[in-house]
């Protein structure tokens, strides 16, 4: 590896114009404005059809150069931590989605990726070397040596063909996200074979990452990869080249708006990745990103946890009406704090928020863009990739906050129980007509939970303005009764007004908590029909099985 030295960054107006290294007490090397002409010459030396290896980060200059080519891909091999951590350039170039890092402390591992991605582009690599990074380590001679008599032989990987049974095999990317074990579960009852890697560490060795995957996939050969919000797929590529050489397609399962997630991975949207959406107003939106595959899958329940019970067993939660549900206060002041707005941005949020929440618009860019131009400019000028997700977060969260808290004071002349967390209180204040619980347990309480209250509450998040959350299902299969906010997307999922009952404004909530609370045969009635149509087509077995339908379907 790299020889013992200390570094130095030096900025001037916030731009980052020298890096100092001394080596064994003498300075080695310096970056200065005859070393800004060197990185771009040493970018003006790329050939037209190559992908371009940089060899050292430097100070950026010859990256952002190379990056300008949005429509090419730039490959940096740096495992220099020191003067990476120094200048601050790993962070800064965040922004750019055709970047992939090689930082692995392992020659060999590091031309085997370079070869695996070189692979699944079908172009060639040109290495474009700094000579300071040449000189500090002999790491970057060692791996260019290996990469020079690898590239010579054909990598094999191991190719079977897909979906020849009548149950697939099914490489689940683990997340800590709740539906990848209602997944597991529905596998196991239907006889799906499928295999579990769990690849939730939020930093891993890049060697550990491929070398799980690969050998995952070479032993378990399935026919297919599945996660949830795509958690388990690395920004960098890696999990999409390797994909590509097994000819092996991914699907995502979108459980949350994935407008807040998928811009990370824009350069990876091509052909062998599957979009499934909870949310069918999203297709549009994903289509625009370059995903051609995707499939609208709603949300559903798990019939084995949400049971019918024989009545409330616990009477401190038996009431008229309750509500289970995320105040959002914490959770906006954390987008608050990861977005650093300022300015124009940090004055509006909240108004940009209380509009945002009366739209129908569901995409918070195109909401800036066409009501805000300008704060669109600050947001679109300022802000990195990573800043730009959270405040459109933070925007959707605020609009949530403030939709949830007026239709929750609809309720409080009923006295309800608001289950959640403590943010209730700052937003409810000295209010004495409610009771508040702690957060349940999703899989311990909440099955036990819903049938105590005559009418479960429910509002949904401004994250789906036409789509419908988890309650709407998990409710009914335990027996309990949901008044719900209408969603148009539930009209295909349900009959209102037989299998679910809805609101269509706030003002409507007090008559009808009013009338359901005095009409236990309508309550039942509604219960059973809901009930009956959920086990019929909204378990997780029916999405499963839809889900390898379309699978099966687009890549067999």
């Amino acid at each position: 590896m790299s020889r013992a030295y200390t570094v130095e960054a030096i900025r001037a107006d916030s731009e980052l114009t020298d890096i100092r290294v001394v080596v064994d007490g003498k300075t080695q090397h310096m970056w200065g404005k005859y070393g800004k002409q060197r990185e771009l010459d040493l970018a003006a030396q790329l050939d037209d059809d190559a992908i371009p290896l940089l060899v050292g980060a430097g100070i950026g200059v010859a990256a952002k150069e190379l990056l300008k080519q949005k429509s090419r891909t730039l490959l940096i091999i740096d495992c220099e931590k020191e003067i990476l951590a120094a200048s601050g350039l790993k962070e800064e170039l965040r922004k750019y989605h055709n970047l992939i890092w090689i930082n692995t402390d392992s020659p060999l591992n590091a031309a085997q990726h370079i070869i695996e991605l070189q692979a699944s582009s079908g172009k060639s690599i040109q290495l474009l070397k700094n000579p300071f990074y040449m000189r500090l380590s002999p790491f970057y001679g060692q791996a260019e040596q290996i990469l020079l008599k690898q590239s010579k032989r054909e990598v094999e990987f191991p190719f079977w063909p897909k979906f020849q049974q009548e149950k697939p095999r099914i490489l689940l990317l683990t997340s800590q996200y709740f539906l990848m074990g209602e997944i597991v579960a529905a596998c196991q009852r239907q006889n799906v074979p499928h295999m579990f890697i769990n690849m939730d560490a939020k930093e891993m060795d890049l060697d550990y990452f491929v070398g799980r995957i690969s050998a995952a996939i070479d032993t378990f050969r399935p026919d297919f990869v599945l996660t949830v919000n795509h958690l388990g797929v690395d920004q960098e590529g890696y999990l999409n080249a390797l994909l590509h050489k097994f000819k092996l397609p991914l699907a995502s399962w979108f459980v949350d708006n994935p407008l807040l997630i998928l811009p990370l991975y824009r350069r990876q949207a091509d052909s062998n990745t599957t979009i499934f959406t909870w949310d069918s107003d999203r297709k549009e939106s994903l289509r625009e990103m370059g995903f051609s595959n995707i499939f609208h899958l709603p949300l559903g329940t798990d019939q084995t946890r949400f049971l019918p019970s024989k009545g409330c067993t616990e009477k401190k939660w038996s009431r008229n009406i309750s509500f289970v549900g995320n105040s959002m206060v914490h959770k906006t002041a954390k987008r608050l704090e990861a977005s650093r707005i300022t300015g124009l941005l940090a004055d509006k949020y909240k108004e940009v928020a209380h509009a945002f929440g009366q739209k129908e618009e569901h995409s918070v860019v195109n909401f800036l863009r066409t009501d805000y131009p300008e704060l669109f400019q600050e947001y679109e000028n300022k802000l990195t990739p990573h800043r730009k997700l959270a405040f459109e977060t933070l925007v959707i969260w605020q609009a949530t906050l403030e939709y949830r808290l007026s239709c929750i004071k609809q309720i409080l002349e009923f006295k309800p129980l608001i289950v959640g967390d403590n943010g209730w209180s700052k937003l409810l204040g000295t209010d004495h007509r409610w009771d508040y619980h702690r957060e349940l347990s999703y899989y311990n309480d909440l099955p036990r939970f819903y049938p105590c209250s005559k009418i479960n509450f429910n509002c949904t998040s401004q994250q789906m303005k036409g789509a419908v959350n988890q309650r709407v299902f998990d409710v009914p299969a335990c027996n309990g009764f949901l008044l719900t906010d209408h969603r148009y997307q539930m009209e295909k999922l349900f009959e209102p007004g037989k299998e679910i009952a809805v609101y269509k404004s706030t003002e409507e909530i007090p008559q009808l908590v009013e009338r359901y609370l005095k009409d236990e045969q309508a309550r039942q009635q509604i219960i059973k029909a809901a009930r009956k149509r959920i086990l019929a087509e909204h378990t997780y077995d029916c999405r499963l099985k839809v889900l390898i339908q379309n699978m099966r379907e687009t890549y067999q």
